[in-house]
């Protein structure tokens, strides 16, 4: 990642040292990023204009009501988060901004637990969540999802990798921390367990934490050896604390696709969703955007309704 992570978005030592449970974590100081432009992620989506035919696939009930009720889980920096004033910030609200501009709305963004926003969005509590829901056909079954970008589980130690953890096997008989419902404790973590057993050594013990803060908080209060979550998050903190973590590049597991989430039956919102991705995609903004958070390796040139999971 550049420089202008750490240049632009400093979380101090003693929020992440510290036990943390309050749903807005240890904020950022910054609410955007600066673009290799000048431009932060937020004034790039400020100034998207409404595609006509985006617009036209917005389902009449959206429309009538002008706006987006959305739902994210803001302790996902630099995916989503707050800053110092409170306000919900990130990657994903300015591409859910960016978005609703294409679409001629506004938005609200609500706060939730992770592991409860897919329960509000099937009761549709929500139009939608932008929540860095990785694609997987489990969830599918239960809602839509409409990708946007591509990610990958990656670990994070304590500074300077005392233990030299390289490769997944490395984590065998340590105790790996990550934040209850997300793909990392539903899959990645089981299949460490097996990987371990299978070669006859001791499993990972495996510690699941409500919120990414109490994650991070846990490997640097030595509670554990290691975490796993995305890599953008992994190389962000990394990044942002360099006295305090490091990322461990060497692993990189279950590539998959990111997806904004909306109701089952939510009349054809997904496919305006697509479209209007697509078209921030076609025009450039989408990659600017991505790119003023560092996040460029997540780029994807097409979004999809319900892609192939892994694809």
């Amino acid at each position: 990642m550049k420089r202008s992570l750490v240049a632009v978005a400093a979380i101090s030592f003693l929020a992440l040292t510290t036990a943390c449970t309050n749903a807005e974590g240890a904020p950022p100081t910054a609410s955007g990023n600066a673009a290799s432009g000048g431009q932060s992620g937020q004034e790039l989506a400020q100034g998207v204009q409404p595609d006509s035919k985006v617009q036209e696939l917005v389902p009449a009930a959206v429309k009538g009501n002008g706006s987006l009720t959305l739902v994210t889980d803001p302790t996902y920096a630099p995916i989503d988060f707050t800053d110092e004033q409170g306000k919900i910030v990130g990657l994903e609200p300015d591409m859910a901004l960016a978005v609703a501009k294409k679409m001629g709305l506004t938005i609200a963004i609500e706060k939730a637990d992770f592991n409860g926003i897919l329960a509000g969005i099937e009761a549709r509590r929500y139009d939608a969540s932008w929540a860095a829901f990785s694609i997987t056909e489990e969830r599918k079954d239960k809602v839509n999802m409409v990708s946007y970008m591509r990610g990958g589980t990656s670990v994070m130690v304590r500074k300077g990798n005392p233990l030299g953890i390289q490769s997944e096997m490395d984590l065998c008989g340590k105790t790996v921390a990550a934040q209850t419902g997300t793909t990392q404790a539903l899959n990645v973590l089981p299949a460490f367990e097996k990987k371990c057993a299978d070669a006859g050594k001791e499993k990972p013990v495996s510690l699941l934490l409500p919120q990414q803060d109490n994650v991070n908080q846990s490997v640097a209060a030595g509670r554990a050896q290691a975490l796993v979550a995305d890599n953008a998050l992994t190389g962000y903190y990394a990044q942002l604390q360099p006295d305090a973590f490091t990322s461990v590049d060497s692993i990189l597991v279950e590539p998959s696709l990111s997806g904004v989430v909306s109701p089952k039956d939510d009349g054809g919102l997904s496919k305006a969703f697509q479209a209007a991705i697509q078209s921030l995609m076609d025009d450039g903004t989408y990659t600017k955007i991505m790119e003023a958070w560092n996040l460029k390796s997540g780029v994807i040139t097409t979004s999809e309704v319900n892609p192939t999971a892994g694809s």
